[in-house]
Parts: structure tokens; C-alpha cells; sequence
């Protein structure tokens, strides 16, 4: 009796509660009911803490793997020697897991281009008609067109030919008929559908005199037809091998043109709130109290048929005069400028986070000689000592920075026929030898009290020994008014030829009109004498419609009116299918005719530098041909950002 009233040993204090454990952590779920009377018989009668152990043990057996409610027991029955040695494995297992993790997503995780942001850029000028048939001349507003519009085709960042608006062609063996299939399910932003009409419209109203496009000498015996509602086949005189060139042109929106008259195109509000194909789309523009546009808003236009903008906004803000622009950029109020003059880039060194791109382009600048407007350029010789009188090598250096290289004829660096490193023809003596010859000699006056008036109305000047300044001829006086851009390069090169022209006895009046009035007041009327002014070939260099006779017209690019019969057989063969050698021949006898009969005075091939912030990202500028060119890629320009794979 009294043994039975004995208290329980330790092992058995321990057992017991060892099993209350067990039955709250419903550890015998899987057991047998005897499995556990068993332990708890055989405990009463010996209090091993062994059998329960192997009994334990024994009950396990159907479960190899202990569950997440065992386990948060474990605790309970570790040392706590073992707890810090368990949370020690705990922590570097952990951290093993993070630097695998950092150490994948480091390799794979990248910054990626996201849709947003905006981008403002100063360009100098003001657009006037923001329509693919009219703005060939005017820099801003092919900026514009190159956003706004699409063609057929698209040059790429290499300048290949790629498709936009067509998705194929075929060529005839004659290469004399390009049949166009257009891409399906594009739509203007009135949601109506683009098809043949628009192509064949647009095409049509470049060829009409009435619409006065200076894109028509492009076009002149070239028959277009819509084959059905997809298909568009062109028709060629003869072969030309840059005719794909001529498709990149903007196609306009038929179903709103129809109802515009030819003669009133260029006055119609669709030049200014324009509708086209191209990443971007009309949004707003702000004009000044003259009337000029002070910037012009675009947006990303959600129904681009290829690769949408990354951009969402693009301002252009159009200043006056390249000083006003640069130091619109220096203070930030713009992320770009679409033309930097070398004399002027010491004025952005404040911004430390631009970049500049330096690129050569397909372009010359030339003295243009207006024979209609001042009879004593009639004279060949006259002309030919005015070319001598310049130093073309000077110009580049003091006023471009080395930014141009020297030219004495139409053919650019990179052109078949270029002559390379060409020499300066520089000869004050032979330029006033050949003015002698023509006739041209200075005046000795006699009496200074009666001293005659001169052809611009002001007081004799005079050498200070007695004799004229200037040369005179049937007692008319040798004079040339020089028109410039009324902007600092133009106006410093205009300078110096003063200063040449003048050195051999030819009066020089220097006129400077503003940039944006340039093509419509002096350019199209041909109200020049002599015109300092800059051409852009087109992408494959053709010289055609600046010097064939069907561009002598009021809205030609033919500004001098030039006509040549063996020219025009030049120009003509070199449009044909002919080998590279026979292209270069072509060119340098059309170079050499030009030379001869000097309608230009061809002075440099200039350097582009083209300026943007460095937040702007995705600019990759391979190979330009017209400064509009810089767009090209613009649906790869990116400001915000996101992290993605590889």
C-alpha cells in the first residue's frame, strides 16, 4: 500500500509529460490506439524513459518525414548550445539564397526602355507649311514632316531602303514598273482607312503645276495607278535608280484634300494642323503676336502602324537667331538644338551633360549668280574673277573651325567624280587680270568738288590717290549686292567675301534677310543678285532637280535658272542604270561644264553638329543626308525607364 503511494521517479515525471506533448502534437494520428496504451503501460510499470523512446520511435515508422506541426516542437527539446547553432545555419542558408538571387538578377536585370516623357528642342527659323509637297525648303518644317508623315518606304539607320506604308514591291526586268502592295489595317487618326487613293492623290497633287510643289521635277513622266485597293504601280520613262527614294515622300489623307483647291493648297489649315501616318501627331502650337510659331507640340500617335514611340511628347521651339537658341539650351528651357554653329558651342560649356555629334553631310553652300538681275554677271570673266577673288580655305578656317571641307564644284566628299582635297583657286592677280580684259578699270577723278554720283546713290569712293575705289565700265560702276541669311555664320562668311570682292575693285552690298523669309521672298521670285545659300542632295546625291532645266521655275529648285542642253543630257544619263565607273565620268564631266560656265561660286561642304542632353537616351546618328535625317530613329529615343530581363 505504501508502495503504491510512492512518488513518481524523475524519468517517469518526464515520460508523462513527453506524452502529453506527443498527443497535442497529434503525433499518433497515424497509430494504433494500442501503440499508445502500450507506452503508457509500459511507463506505469517501469518509467523507462528508453521504451518510450523506442516506442516513439516505432510509431514514426509510417511517416518517414516529420510535419510543420512536429517540427515547431523541436524548440522544446534543443540545448540551447543547438538553437544557436540551428539559427546560425538558418541565417547563412538565408544569405546563401540572397547573394544567388543578387547574383542572378545582376546578370539578367537591365535597365529597359518605358514608354513617357517629353522632349523639347530649339530650332532656329519658323515653320511655314508642314505638308510633304512643300517642304523640301524650309528646314523646320521638314523636321515636322519627318514626324508627322509617312511614305511608302523609309530610309534606314544605314541608309537602306526599308518598307513603311507598303509592305513589298517588284521591280520589272526593264526596272521601268514598281508595283507596291500596301499593308493592311492602317488608319488615319480620324479612323479612316488608308488605301491607293491617298497614294495616287498625294502622287497626282505633286505632279499638278497648280499645287506648285518643288518635288514635281522628281516626277515629270513618272505614271501612277491604283491597281486595285492595296496595289499601286508606277510607271517610268526610262530606268532610275533612285526612284525608291523618291517614295519616302509624306502621303497625304485623300478624303481631305479632295475637297481643297489646288490653287489655294498651300493656304489651307491642314498645312499648319497637318494629319498624317508618322510616330507622331498634331497636338498644339503657340504663335507670337506677328504670327510666326513660336513652338509646336506633338504627341505619340496611338495608331502608328510600326514600332510605337517611346516618347510620348516632342516640342520643337522655334527661336529667331542661333544665339537665342543656344542660350535657350544653356539655361535649360530646351533638351536639344537641332544646329550648333562652331563659333558658338564655347557658350554651352555651363551645361556639362550634352552631347554633340559631328556629322558630314551631302551638302554645299554656294555663291548663286542671278545673270537676269545684274547684267555685268553675264560676262564670264566677271564671274570667273569673283570666284578667284575668294579664300575659301580662310572661310573654313576663321569662321566654320575646320567644320567644312573645301569644294569647287557640285560633288560633295563621298560623291563618284569627288575631287579630293581639292586646291583653293585663290588669285587676286588673275581675278583682277580678267576683269581688266573684260573692261572693267578704276576711274581717276579730277575734279573732287563734282565727283559723280555712283549706282547706289552715296558719295564716290575713292583709292586716296585720286583715283575710284571701284571699277567702272562705260561709266557704270562694278557692283554686286550679296543677300545672306540674316543669321552669325552666314553673316561672317558674308563679310569676308565683302572684304575679297571688294580687294579687286568690285563694290559689294551686303543684304541680310531673316532665314524664314529667305525661300519665300528672295528664292522663289529669283530676287537675288548674287545669293549665299545652302543645298542638300538628296540621299542618293542625285544633282538633278538643282541643275536640269524642268527646275528652272519660280518653284524649282533650280534657283539660277541654269540651262544646258549637254547638261541636261548629263544629268539625265547619270538617273539611268549605269555602272559605277560611268557614274563617276558622267559626274566629272558635268563638273567640269559647271566649272567652265560658273553659275555658282561654290565655296564648302559643311560639318553638322547636332546637340542633345544626355538624359535624352537611344540616339544612335550613323549617316545623315538632310539634318531632318537626326529623326530617323526617333521612335528608339527613350527618357524613362524600367528593369526587365535580358
Amino acid at each position: 500500500m505504501s508502495e503504491n503511494l510512492q512518488p513518481p521517479s524523475e524519468n517517469a515525471k518526464r515520460g508523462n509529460k513527453f506524452l502529453v506533448i506527443l498527443k497535442k502534437g497529434n503525433i499518433f494520428k497515424h497509430s494504433k490506439k494500442p501503440v499508445l496504451e502500450q507506452m503508457s503501460a509500459k511507463q506505469d510499470a517501469t518509467g523507462s524513459q528508453q521504451n518510450i523512446d523506442e516506442l516513439l520511435v516505432e510509431s514514426l515508422n509510417t511517416k518517414r518525414l516529420p510535419s510543420w506541426k512536429q517540427i515547431k516542437y523541436l524548440p522544446r527539446f534543443l540545448s540551447q548550445k543547438e538553437k544557436n547553432i540551428m539559427r546560425a545555419a538558418v541565417a547563412v542558408i538565408f544569405i546563401c539564397l540572397g547573394l544567388m538571387t543578387y547574383a542572378f538578377l545582376k546578370d539578367n536585370l537591365v535597365e529597359k526602355p518605358a514608354h513617357g516623357g517629353a522632349y523639347a528642342e530649339n530650332v532656329v527659323g519658323f515653320p511655314q507649311s508642314i505638308n510633304p509637297l512643300y517642304a523640301l525648303s524650309n528646314e523646320a518644317d521638314r523636321d515636322l514632316v519627318r514626324l508627322v508623315f509617312a511614305g511608302l518606304v523609309q530610309i534606314g539607320d544605314n541608309g537602306e531602303i526599308l518598307p513603311d506604308l507598303a509592305k513589298e514591291w517588284f521591280i520589272n526586268e526593264t526596272k521601268t514598273k514598281y508595283t507596291f502592295k500596301l499593308k493592311d489595317d492602317i488608319f488615319w487618326s480620324d479612323d479612316e482607312k488608308f488605301d491607293s487613293e491617298d497614294v495616287l492623290f498625294t502622287i497626282e497633287a505633286i505632279q499638278n503645276t497648280a499645287y506648285q510643289s518643288p518635288l514635281r521635277a522628281n516626277w515629270i513622266g513618272i505614271k501612277a495607278e491604283a491597281l486595285d485597293e492595296g496595289t499601286v504601280q508606277f510607271t517610268l520613262p526610262s530606268p532610275y535608280d533612285g526612284f525608291l527614294e523618291n517614295l519616302t515622300v509624306g502621303i497625304l489623307p485623300a478624303h481631305l484634300w479632295l475637297d481643297i483647291m489646288p490653287e489655294n493648297a498651300n493656304l489651307a489649315e491642314l498645312n499648319l494642323k497637318p494629319v498624317g501616318l508618322g510616330p507622331f501627331q498634331f497636338d498644339s502650337f503657340v504663335k507670337d503676336k506677328q504670327g510666326y510659331i513660336k513652338s509646336y507640340a506633338l504627341v505619340a500617335n496611338d495608331h502608328y502602324h510600326l514600332k510605337k514611340p517611346y516618347l510620348q511628347e516632342i516640342t520643337f521651339k522655334f527661336q529667331p537667331t542661333f544665339e537665342s537658341a543656344v542660350d535657350s539650351l544653356k539655361n535649360r528651357n530646351a533638351d536639344g538644338l537641332s544646329y550648333l554653329p562652331q563659333n558658338l558651342k564655347e557658350f554651352l560649356e555651363p551645361r556639362k551633360d550634352l552631347s554633340y555629334y559631328s556629322i558630314a553631310l551631302p551638302q554645299y553652300t554656294a555663291i548663286f549668280l542671278n545673270q537676269s538681275r545684274n547684267p555685268a554677271l553675264t560676262d564670264k570673266r566677271v564671274r570667273q574673277a569673283l570666284n578667284l577673288a575668294i579664300k575659301k580655305s580662310k572661310i573654313i578656317e576663321d569662321v566654320l573651325g575646320k567644320e567644312g571641307t573645301l569644294i569647287n564644284g557640285p560633288l560633295t566628299p563621298g560623291m563618284p567624280g569627288y575631287e579630293e582635297n581639292a586646291p583653293d583657286p585663290f588669285n587676286i592677280d588673275e581675278a583682277k587680270k580678267l576683269l581688266a580684259e573684260a573692261g572693267w578699270q578704276k576711274k581717276e577723278i579730277e575734279n573732287r568738288e563734282q565727283e559723280p554720283a555712283t549706282s547706289t546713290n552715296e558719295a564716290l569712293q575713292t583709292d586716296g590717290n585720286g583715283w575710284t575705289k571701284f571699277l567702272y565700265k562705260d561709266n557704270q560702276e562694278l557692283a554686286v549686292q550679296l543677300t545672306v541669311a540674316n543669321q552669325p555664320p552666314a553673316i561672317s562668311v558674308g563679310e569676308l567675301i565683302q572684304k575679297f570682292w571688294q580687294s579687286i575693285g568690285v563694290r559689294t552690298d551686303l543684304i541680310t534677310v531673316e532665314i524664314n523669309k529667305i525661300q519665300k521672298d528672295v528664292v522663289v521670285d529669283r530676287n537675288f543678285q548674287a545669293l549665299m545659300f545652302g543645298e542638300i542632295l538628296s540621299r542618293d546625291l542625285d544633282l538633278y532637280p538643282f541643275w536640269h532645266s524642268t527646275g528652272a521655275t519660280s518653284q524649282g529648285l533650280n534657283i539660277v535658272n541654269f540651262r544646258n542642253e549637254k547638261a541636261d543630257k548629263i544629268l539625265e544619263a547619270v538617273r539611268k542604270e549605269i555602272t559605277a565607273e560611268e557614274k563617276e565620268k558622267e559626274l566629272k564631266e558635268f563638273q567640269h561644264l559647271i566649272k567652265d560656265e560658273i553659275p555658282a561660286i561654290f565655296l564648302y561642304s559643311p560639318r553638322y553638329t547636332y546637340v542633345v542632353a544626355d538624359r535624352i537616351k537611344g540616339i544612335d546618328i550613323k549617316r545623315i543626308v538632310s539634318p531632318s535625317d537626326r529623326l530617323n530613329n526617333i521612335t528608339n529615343w527613350y527618357i524613362k525607364t524600367k528593369k526587365g530581363f535580358k
